[in-house]
């Protein structure tokens, strides 16, 4: 039986008298990519940022690795394995793209991130070790032949892959991703769609939302559609292809 890493229970989130989630139940499992689709306006993007703690939630649970979190701020979040990126690219330009990798493996350490960065407080031993994940996290994303120059000369395409290296550099549980194929053209989805493979086959869940149906049918394991707040259909991506609610809904009787 597969085990949940990241379980939604009953969620529901109000802005005032708007209820932008309603009810809301689904596991993300164990190296597993789940994909979560829906028109705009159906809730996705406030179930992320509620999921990461951006948002406080109305009422319902969140648990991570069996554990509530909740009632836990942002950055206790990500301490605790759950990291996120965004639909716009949120980066720090003058920073070159290894050290800001080198940011994000720190985000979790108790002293100020930017010391990671300049190389403050740190033993012979703790540099060897984070300069190998960084590598790693560097190769897993193809980012290596660039990892000298600065972010903000990089093309658009490597910063969108720059943000999820960065946040698999605090070593996630589960990862979520926000629109990554947002701006990318073919080639370049195609590179995003094995890098979250990827992830995956390293042993790190993804909870993907995405408007480009082809990348969500290629990556997903399992999908959650979204209409109004509401669930209105999970399962895998051949079921959610021949089902006729998301057919009419979402995808569009040529779908």
């Amino acid at each position: 039986m597969a085990t949940p890493v990241l379980r939604v229970e009953s969620l529901c989130k109000s802005f005032g008298g708007v209820h932008a989630i309603r009810d809301l139940s689904f596991d993300v499992n164990e190296a597993q990519i789940l994909g979560l689709i829906g028109p705009n306006g159906s809730g996705k993007s406030t179930t992320v940022n509620s999921l990461a703690g951006l948002f406080p939630i109305t009422s319902g649970a969140i648990s991570l690795a069996g554990a509530k979190i909740d009632n836990l701020p942002e950055y206790d979040r990500v301490a605790k394995g759950l990291s996120r990126t965004f639909q716009t690219a949120s980066t720090f330009t003058e920073f070159t793209v290894r050290d800001h990798v080198v940011l994000g493996c720190n985000v979790t350490r108790t002293s100020h991130p930017l010391a990671s960065v300049f190389g403050m407080g740190r033993k012979s031993s703790e540099e060897e070790e984070l300069a190998a994940r960084v590598d790693r996290i560097l190769e897993i994303t193809d980012l290596a032949p660039v990892q000298d120059h600065r972010v903000g000369t990089i093309s658009s395409a490597q910063q969108r892959f720059l943000m999820i290296a960065t946040a698999l550099a605090s070593n996630p549980k589960v990862i979520l991703l926000d629109e990554p194929a947002a701006g990318l053209v073919s080639h370049e989805r195609k590179t995003l769609s094995d890098l979250i493979k990827k992830i995956r086959d390293l042993g790190t869940s993804v909870l993907v939302i995405e408007h480009h149906m082809a990348l969500i049918m290629e990556v997903c394991d399992r999908i959650v559609v979204l209409n109004f707040g509401q669930k209105v259909a999970e399962g895998t991506p051949e079921e959610i292809r021949n089902n006729p609610v998301v057919i009419d809904a979402y995808l569009g009787e040529a779908a």
